[in-house]
């Protein structure tokens, strides 16, 4: 059996070809392309094939073949989760068989079967597959020409490694024909590890463990409570969940400047999570099982603040007031929106980074203390400074250890981990179990620009989890609101193999594809437009005229193909 033939192309061994490749969203404008909820390149196959000499060539052919079986063993593994997901009311061998599909519309293979065992209940696998059109062989034939050894290596590893986690126990595949080596085809045959010689076994995993371990993920899975991994440093509520580059290298100078005393100065957007880093830096600090003291400089006025943490002397009229400052000694400061400092703060803020002293309010008497300081600002920072509203050495004597806290939309490797996070944390704050998200939500999710940052994400998901209905999924409308000014901008792959643009809703407008679909069924032009008339009538409440504006027609022509469909003639 081949792909070749439309009518069979949408139904291949059974799986929805259409339903798989929609969970394919591309979102030009950031550089991402998704599927579900991971991210995916496109890669010239030239550039495969220029890879794979260069490794060969400087590593050796057998470590080649070890890197390349493992990056097959990575893919095979996380898209075994997805073929999970895409068919939660299928029988065991159609789910299975949503993988090779999968590797199809990937771009690296056209699996055809030639002989399938699966057993859900033990989980027995064995399998003869037929490999078309593999990327992998011609990549390798490019490079090299024809050869004598099989050079599938990277689809063997994502057939072991797809198979094993999918029916939950270590399966082996070997290929037995290879175009590489001047075969019509190449052809792989399958069975549990254990069925194979040792040394056989060995020689076909690489000597590298195959993982059933998928990577986290949300789609369709249940949502009970809060389970999010977090970093070091991390607290359960601080949302700090990320592994992009953007964050790995704020977390690692976050990890550099906590093990200091010295004055931590951090940057970034509203929203962003400067004040859950600056937790994180002083958890991790040596004062971490000291007090930590947050002070929004915002919410007071100058005069109040200093009162606050200064203190006074004694007078005629008050009795003398500790300030918080006193009582911190040894421990951290940390202050948010320092831009909004008054000058008289500012000036009792640089004697404490200077000689570590504070005055009472009244008094000339400095007191010694042992503070840190965390301060947190936005852009506004640089402007006062730049105007004269912020002190010049203080500016510079707060950024002796400057941390930059990365906006969301430079994190987007990071969504998938954060969504997740943020929805088991507040399942579990209401009490409340899901059935995960839509694909639609996350296509949302995914695609949407989080002005607000983490600020947002974390309102967003809370929303949702309020907004859905118990035990059920989370939708597309359960994460909007009539506060959001942002669409989503993303893309989807169509039934004909190109892009079509997606609306609010996640549903693609994809016209000719939907006509072809319902031209391959048992499709009646009359009932369905006698249904389709029915329902706009019955959504309008009977006022026809709202109906007809529904369906883009005028009152007249609809009153006429009503009746008709009333039996009551026309009018």
């Amino acid at each position: 059996m081949t792909l070749e033939s439309d009518s069979e192309a949408a139904d291949w061994f059974g799986v929805d070809v259409e339903q798989l490749s929609a969970r394919l969203r591309f979102n030009p404008d950031d550089a991402h392309i998704w599927l579900e909820s991971e991210r995916m390149v496109l890669l010239h196959l030239t550039a495969f094939s220029n890879l794979r000499r260069e490794l060969i060539e400087t590593a050796g052919i057998e470590a080649a073949r070890k890197m390349l079986y493992r990056v097959g063993q990575v893919s095979g593994t996380l898209d075994a989760a997805i073929a999970r997901r895409a068919m939660p009311h299928a029988g065991p061998m159609e789910a299975f068989k949503a993988g090779p599909r999968l590797h199809a519309i990937e771009g690296m293979v056209v699996p055809e079967q030639v002989q399938l065992e699966l057993d859900a209940e033990t989980g027995f696998h064995s399998g003869e597959w037929l490999w078309r059109h593999s990327a992998e062989a011609d990549a390798h034939i490019d490079a090299f020409g024809i050869g004598a050894q099989p050079a599938c290596w990277t689809l063997l590893g994502y057939a072991s490694a797809y198979s094993s986690a999918f029916v939950g126990h270590p399966t082996l595949y070997r290929e037995v024909e290879c175009r590489a080596m001047g075969a019509p085809h190449c052809r792989i045959v399958g069975k549990p590890a254990a069925l194979w010689e040792e040394d056989e076994a060995l020689a076909l995993s690489s000597g590298l463990d195959i993982s059933l371990n998928s990577h986290d993920s949300f789609l369709g899975e249940r949502i009970v409570g809060s389970r999010a991994a977090t970093l070091a440093g991390g607290g359960a509520g601080d949302g700090l969940v990320g592994e992009s580059p953007a964050y790995a290298a704020m977390m690692s100078t976050a990890r550099r400047v906590a093990a200091t005393s010295a004055p931590v100065l951090l940057l970034g957007e509203p929203g962003v999570g400067k004040k859950s880093i600056g937790r994180a830096i002083h958890r991790m600090s040596p004062r971490g099982g000291r007090a930590l003291l947050v002070v929004n400089c915002a919410r007071a006025d100058g005069d109040e603040l200093a009162l606050d943490l200064f203190g006074r002397e004694r007078n005629a009229h008050d009795p003398a007031r500790p300030g918080r400052l006193e009582r911190l000694n040894g421990g951290t400061l940390l202050l948010e929106d320092i831009q909004t400092l008054t000058p008289r703060f500012q000036a009792k803020l640089m004697q404490l980074l200077v000689d570590q002293q504070i005055e009472r309010q009244g008094s000339g008497q400095p007191r010694q203390v042992d503070i840190r300081i965390i301060a947190c600002a936005n852009e506004e920072l640089a402007r006062a400074v730049r105007e004269g509203r912020f002190r010049q050495d203080l500016y510079y004597k707060l950024s002796v250890c400057p941390v930059a806290v990365p906006p969301l939309r430079d994190r987007r490797g990071d969504l998938p981990l954060l969504i997740r996070h943020f929805l088991e944390l507040h399942a579990a704050r209401y009490g409340k179990a899901l059935g995960g998200l839509t694909m639609d939500a996350v296509s949302y999710l995914l695609s949407h620009d989080f002005p607000g940052n983490i600020a947002e994400m974390e309102a967003l998901m809370e929303r949702a989890v309020i907004m859905a209905p118990a035990e059920g999924m989370i939708r597309t409308h359960h994460l909007l609101s009539v506060a959001d000014l942002h669409q989503p901008s993303f893309f989807r792959l169509s039934g004909a193999g190109g892009l079509v643009h997606a609306d609010q809703a996640g549903e693609a407008v994809d016209v000719a594809a939907q006509t072809e679909k319902l031209l391959r069924g048992k499709f009646n032009l009359e009932s369905f437009e006698a249904e389709l008339i029915q329902r706009a009538v019955s959504q309008a409440q009977g006022n026809l005229a709202q109906a007809a504006r529904m369906l883009g027609i005028t009152r007249p022509q609809l009153a006429y193909r009503y009746a008709r469909i009333k039996g009551e003639g026309a009018p």
